[in-house]
């Protein structure tokens, strides 16, 4: 019998797969009691890992490796639910008829993401169940992901089924909007271009007023045609409809892509004579578009502009901004042996050695204007801790640069310090942390306390003595002046033994939870 427990919030979800190949669920709340098996069946098991990945069960290469294993089993008898369609469409149902719908239309939208060809099926399901109602959005995308899947047939079959179920011309006019964009995601431009000619024989003004014109922008720009959301944007503002400066982004920022910056700056010029007012929202759109053509110097331009203005950066602009930063996206990736380990090490570093001029100034303005560690950092009686959820590795990296710096500036420290990271959903691989992994190496190069909390595995941790310990230390940034001379092996012999024990640390602590 091959066994995975897996928690969800407070709760847990037991996973056992038998030697023969049935396999049985159950979830155990926080109170103690026991939820019915969600499904039972025989070589299922395959099947139901997936349904499983899709809400956010199964988040960490240790727990995939459990459902790997048990998955062998399966197949050693010659059961796997991926050789028989019935076995998963019974698991899917049982799921569906189990779960909310929110549980439900989640795992579908995981499924689509990950183009996985169960989503067809979970889709049927779905509109099976009794709380359905029907999403021009999922509609679209599941037409998308069959006509991928080689199933053109079904594709058009959907397409024109749901087309006969809309009662207006506003809902057949989103609809298209939303197969344009669906089509376009999946590379299939050409079937994309026959929804944008359907929707253009509709009689102007198109059925559905502003909110049609703000999805055909948006389907266009994902399409990679400038001139024509131009346009759209152009109809939009000569019918008496107000865009806000959400579509004005997302034109300047196709044009910025496709490398015409004259008319990016021209769009950008236009948002004052439509009326916009550079608040926060519209300040970062213009930001987000110089960072997504790299123009560094337009970029610490518009920073200092928006800091004369009092508008901070929000967030996602502080992830734009050093992603659009090619040096500290190497370092980031590559954790090289010169690897910065404060923020002031690393302005040092760029300014000395980045191939891009003003990369190292838009970075130093970024920290000085931005307030996210205020916003990502708490700092009560208790417990001061970081959050890094919804950053890049690139950010998060910089982010904890700054807040090392904060916890140094000499407040009174609470029992606890602690950095919060996420489990993978967003990786390139999910389940794969990234964000968790950085931390720890950097946390670890600094000779941090922070270890991982054997409750929590998104959680690193330690307590205030070990932590004023630890800032007590003269620990520096290793950046090396290439010109000094060094023995040969005084690098490779001075991380040895605390890379050692870090990596004995994380070995035991994945054991110990495996065993319990």
């Amino acid at each position: 019998m091959t066994g995975v427990t897996l928690s969800q919030g407070n709760d847990l979800v037991q996973w056992q797969l038998e030697a023969s190949g049935s396999f049985s669920v159950r979830s155990i709340n926080a109170g103690g009691g026991v939820t019915p098996a969600t499904a039972t069946g025989a070589g299922g098991g395959a099947a139901y890992a997936e349904v499983l990945d899709a809400v956010g069960f199964a988040a960490s290469r240790r727990v995939w490796r459990g459902l790997e294993l048990a998955e062998r089993a399966a197949a050693h008898v010659g059961a796997g639910a991926h050789r028989d369609g019935g076995r998963a469409e019974r698991v899917i149902r049982d799921f569906v008829g189990t779960k909310s719908e929110r549980a439900a239309l989640a795992a579908l939208s995981r499924l689509l993401i990950d183009s996985n060809p169960l989503a067809v099926p979970f889709y049927e399901a779905v509109t099976q169940a009794r709380w359905f109602k029907w999403s021009s959005i999922h509609a679209a995308a599941v037409a998308a992901l069959l006509e991928t899947n080689g199933g053109a047939e079904e594709s058009r079959s959907l397409v024109a089924d749901s087309a006969a179920r809309l009662k207006s011309a506003a809902e057949v006019a989103l609809f298209y909007c939303d197969l344009m964009a669906a089509f376009s995601s999946r590379g299939l431009k050409g079937r994309a271009m026959d929804f944008y000619a359907q929707l253009r024989t509709m009689p102007p003004p198109l059925a559905g007023g502003a909110k049609t014109y703000m999805a055909m922008i948006k389907s266009l720009c994902m399409m990679g045609l400038a001139d024509e959301a131009e346009g759209a944007l152009r109809e939009m503002v000569a019918l008496g409809y107000q865009p806000d400066a959400f579509q004005f982004g997302l034109v300047a920022k196709c044009y910025g892509k496709a490398g015409q910056l004259a008319e990016m700056e021209r769009v950008i010029a236009s948002m004052s004579d439509a009326g916009i007012r550079m608040g926060t929202g519209a300040a970062n759109i213009v930001l987000s578009c110089y960072s997504a053509c790299r123009d560094h110097g337009k970029m610490l331009m518009w920073l200092k502009k928006m800091r004369k203005l009092r508008v901070a950066p929000t967030t996602k602009a502080y992830n734009f901004v050093l992603n659009s930063c090619p040096t500290v996206v190497s370092m980031a990736r590559d954790l090289g042996p010169s690897l910065p380990l404060s923020a002031e090490q690393l302005v040092k570093k760029l300014k000395s050695g980045s191939p891009w001029p003003t990369e190292a100034e838009v970075v130093q303005e970024l920290l000085a204007a931005s307030p996210v560690l205020d916003k990502s950092m708490v700092w009560s009686e208790t417990e001061v801790k970081l959050n890094l959820h919804g950053f890049s590795m690139t950010s998060a990296y910089v982010l904890m640069l700054q807040w090392v710096d904060a916890v140094k500036g000499g407040r009174a420290l609470p029992l606890e310090v602690s950095v919060v990271c996420g489990v993978g959903k967003h990786s390139d691989v999910r389940g794969e942390p990234k964000v968790r992994e950085l931390a720890q190496e950097v946390l670890s190069r600094m000779g941090s306390p922070l270890r991982l909390s054997a409750r929590n595995k998104c959680r690193l941790v330690a307590k205030r003595d070990r932590v004023k310990q630890w800032l007590a230390t003269d620990w520096a940034s290793p950046v090396h002046d290439e010109n000094t001379d060094q023995s040969p092996n005084e690098n490779d012999q001075q991380p040895f033994l605390p890379e050692l024990f870090r990596k004995l640390g994380q070995f035991i602590s994945s054991f110990m939870s495996v065993s319990r």
